[in-house]
């Protein structure tokens, strides 16, 4: 979507800044409760119609309305808005955001004209295709296939002499398949499920560009408070003190990855290593075995629960991480293990739908901001649909609290105390963080732009 259409705030390319977007400026209320932005002159969609403040309207009251994925978003930040006239966009909040400049990066503050979408039902790919404001209009799409994109004629920035006229993105089952379509010349660029070991042999293939983009998906173990024996403090801390993650990034990914001791990543505003200041950096078998006694664990009674992964989702190393992984836990002889796999699309709705106890998910920012790793994962309101069903009254005001705040060195503080007590809570098991690469052929390719927010503006691709 990103492609096809540009929302009020928008990534600057190639970096996990955000920038304008279709709005040039914004300023908030004095009470902190209403933004208001303004737009700036030139954007069109493809028939040629300009963009006007009823289009952004448009898009925020139907997620308001209808009962989609990003509703509870939405409606957990926005109590209304309204366009003034044709060049302002007022958006009303229900709690102060200091981030909200961030926060309308989304894909929900993305205009849509009028006729389009139907006010009163969720339509996800009308007959007349999706388009935007963007550089692209989505022509075909096939779910189980490929989409097709067209340039916009009226794109506000234009394209350069060497930007692609078509870009078909085309959907593949695995890394592995998708690894031998680039090099064999099937398509050009290939992105977004390639594991280390994908990239490490395509690296090496004459005729291939290996680029980092800069950006990453974190991994974690999801550890489902709803269900015994997750519901026991002792036991998630018990967990978090049998995991090496170096053993893991050396033995498993040869040191392609970088272990994670925050589920907030480096770079981002109090990112740090809290968990290895509350349980060390490698394994502490001893200390786990206190807290499993506590808890009434033994020999003869060990800990068992079912550990869940999905095993080509994230890369054909899954299996060999939990294998690892196992034999972590297993260090003591008070915990059992069942390793469990399950094919992704039945998996992920399991993984957060509290069926399994414990099991393994990645993340990648919506926006770019230490909120949007911490919230969605802590937050009370918001824990329960990532499968943890973590619910603090102390952590909640301190979110709350930062999300409010425009101080960065007073939200640095609320953000380092959240961290410290995610810590201790075990919410989840930050593990580690995987660069994205990208692979391209050299034979019709000069340059892509992708950057750490890992947006891929087609438009900016050389072509030879």
């Amino acid at each position: 979507m990103r492609n096809v259409n540009v929302p009020l705030t928008d990534f600057v390319p190639g970096k996990a800044e955000v920038g304008a977007g279709i709005a040039e400026t914004w300023e908030v209320s004095a009470d902190g409760l209403s933004w208001t932005f303004h737009l700036s002159d030139g954007w069109k969609y493809p028939d040629g119609s300009e963009l006007v403040a009823a289009d952004v309207v448009r898009t925020v009251e139907r997620a308001l309305a209808l009962d989609g994925d990003i509703h509870g978003v939405v409606e957990g930040y926005i109590t209304g808005i309204e366009a003034p006239d044709d060049k302002t966009v007022v958006v009303h909040l229900v709690n102060p955001r200091g981030d909200f400049p961030q926060i309308a990066s989304m894909a929900f503050t993305m205009p849509t004209q009028e006729g389009v979408f139907p006010a009163e039902e969720l339509v996800f790919f009308p007959e007349e295709g999706i388009v935007g404001v963007g550089p692209w209009q989505m022509v075909e799409y096939d779910p189980a296939e490929q989409v097709v994109l067209e340039r916009n004629p009226n794109y506000k920035k234009g394209f350069g002499a060497d930007a692609p006229d078509r870009v078909i993105v085309k959907y593949y089952e695995d890394a592995t398949s998708m690894a031998l379509a680039v090099e064999n010349g099937d398509i050009d660029v290939s992105w977004r499920i390639l594991g280390p070991p994908e990239v490490q042999r395509l690296s090496k293939v004459e005729g291939l560009t290996a680029v980092n983009t800069g950006g990453g998906g974190i991994r974690y173990l999801v550890l489902n408070e709803a269900r015994e024996p997750m519901n026991d403090k002792n036991v998630r801390q018990a967990l978090a003190y049998l995991l090496d993650r170096d053993e893991i990034v050396d033995r498993v990914m040869q040191g392609t990855v970088n272990p994670l001791y925050s589920m907030v990543p480096p770079g981002f505003l109090a990112s740090g290593e809290y968990f290895v200041d509350r349980f060390g950096a490698g394994a502490n078998v001893s200390a786990a075995e206190d807290l499993l006694r506590a808890s009434g664990y033994s020999e003869d009674s060990p800990l068992v629960f079912d550990l869940w992964y999905p095993p080509e989702h994230y890369g054909t190393h899954a299996a060999q991480i939990f294998q690892v992984l196992e034999q972590q836990f297993e260090a003591t002889s008070l915990i059992q293990v069942n390793l469990q796999s399950q094919e992704w699309g039945t998996y992920v709705k399991a993984c957060t739908a509290d069926e399994y106890q414990a099991c393994y998910l990645g993340w990648f920012f919506d926006y770019p901001d230490t909120s949007n790793y911490l919230d969605v994962f802590a937050e009370s309101a918001q824990s329960d649909d990532m499968g943890i069903f973590y619910a603090s009254e102390t952590m909640d005001d301190l979110l709350h609290a930062a999300g409010a705040e425009s101080d960065p060195a007073v939200r640095a503080q609320l953000y380092t105390d959240a961290q410290e007590l995610y810590a201790e809570d075990v919410v989840t098991i930050p593990m580690h963080m995987e660069a994205e690469y990208a692979i391209f052929r050299n034979e019709t390719i000069s340059s892509i732009t992708i950057g750490p927010a890992l947006v891929f503006d087609y438009e900016l691709t050389v072509m030879k």
